[in-house]
């Protein structure tokens, strides 16, 4: 009886400092990734047909398990945001994809012209670049159960081929 007492506390202590080791590497591993959390987060791609969109974050704000992590917060009002639109065709699918599938919302929006800051809220499955000639800025809002993240794009929408006929 006596050995089996010592061989279920010897069982107990290992099962206490393999909990003990998962939790330490827990903590190391969000310490690590608490401090650069631009190569953590999920990353983001746009394209307008086979044009790879520049898409810049704006800010984020991602929760670990003991602290809450912001960044750069660039102000769109301020003209903080670098963008450099590309030329797109109008009324073509604009896809957004993220490296991580598990958001809980996504929204999108659009300004006309960089320097304006009234957005206009996107809503449907497919959304189109504008028909109208011009240069338009997107607002993407990503959320997820561990924050949300913020992202601006531009596009020029050129004018379309003139075909002559005779």
């Amino acid at each position: 009886m006596r050995g089996l007492g010592r061989t279920l506390l010897r069982i107990l202590s290992a099962l206490a400092l393999i909990a003990a080791a998962a939790v330490a590497s827990l903590l190391l591993k969000e310490t690590l990734d608490s401090t650069d959390p631009e190569n953590n987060m999920p990353l983001i791609e746009a394209s307008v047909g086979y044009t790879k969109l520049n898409v810049v974050r704006a800010d984020f704000e991602w929760n670990y398990i003991t602290r809450t992590v912001r960044g750069p917060a660039l102000s769109d009002e301020q003209g903080d945001i670098p963008l450099a639109p590309l030329d797109v065709t109008p009324n073509t699918r604009l896809v957004i994809v993220m490296s991580d599938p598990n958001y809980i919302s996504m929204k999108i929006s659009r300004a006309d012209g960089l320097a304006d800051v009234n957005y206009i809220e996107l809503y449907g499955d497919e959304i189109l670049t504008p028909s109208v000639p011009g240069v338009y800025k997107y607002k993407i809002e990503v959320g997820y159960k561990k924050g949300s993240l913020l992202y601006y794009t531009a596009v020029r929408v050129a004018e379309g081929p003139t075909i002559l006929l005779e």
